[in-house]
Parts: structure tokens; C-alpha cells; sequence
């Protein structure tokens, strides 16, 4: 039998740990604000925004609501703010979710990442 090995290689602080998503449209509201804020960037372990007023500090606990184009897709999102930097990107780990909130989010990110890798299989067919 051969040995085989895997490795994701880089490592870290820079190293992502999951896919991210970028989705038009993706808003997270935060209630304890009364403010919404687009998404960068969205994956199954967290998201970012930009907070251009700097309010959210490192380690602060939240949840959130996210939409997509001004309807609620999941609600009552626990996260946790984990790299809050000078140019106002927060960005968030998702705390413990329920399943049904792990389903809906998973969902969004593979559907965009399906989409992605068809419209660069549909570019490298035109070469």
C-alpha cells in the first residue's frame, strides 16, 4: 500500500480556511446598531464587512441577520468579531450555529462557488 499525504500547504495568520464568497445584494443587519452593512465577503466559517465608522472591537460577540437583496435569508446569526483593522474591515467568525443555520449558509457559499468554477471552465473552453 503507498503512503499518501495532503497538505493545503501556506499556514499562518494569511492562510484562508474556507472558500469565500462574494454575493451581490448580501447585507448583515446588526439589531444591537440598528444598522446593516454589505458583506465582502462570505464563507462557512465567517464574513467581513466595512465599517467605515470603526465601531466594532475585537472579540465583541454579536448576532445577525443576513439578506440578500433586502430579504431575509437566515436570521439570528451568532459571530464573533476576530481582526477589526485600521481601514475598517471587520471581519468574523461565525459562533456555534444551529443546523438549519449552518444549512442556509453552507447552501449560499457552494452555490456561489459552483457558479465560479463553471464561469472559468466556460473561459478556459473560448481559449
Amino acid at each position: 500500500m503507498t503512503n499518501f499525504e495532503f497538505s493545503l500547504g501556506g499556514g499562518g495568520e494569511s492562510a484562508r480556511r474556507a472558500f469565500r464568497a462574494q454575493v451581490p445584494g448580501l447585507e448583515g443587519w446588526f439589531a444591537d446598531r440598528q444598522k446593516g452593512y454589505p458583506i465582502k465577503d462570505i464563507s462557512a466559517t465567517g464574513f467581513a464587512i466595512l465599517d467605515e465608522t470603526r465601531s466594532f472591537k475585537q472579540g465583541e460577540s454579536l448576532q445577525m441577520d443576513l439578506f440578500i437583496k433586502q430579504r431575509l435569508y437566515v436570521g439570528e446569526i451568532p459571530c464573533q468579531v476576530v481582526r477589526a483593522l485600521e481601514n475598517g474591515i471587520v471581519g468574523f467568525d461565525f459562533l456555534p450555529l444551529d443546523r438549519r443555520q449552518e444549512a442556509r449558509i453552507d447552501k449560499l457559499v457552494l452555490e456561489v462557488q459552483k457558479r465560479s468554477i463553471a464561469n472559468k471552465q466556460a473561459g478556459s473552453e473560448v481559449d
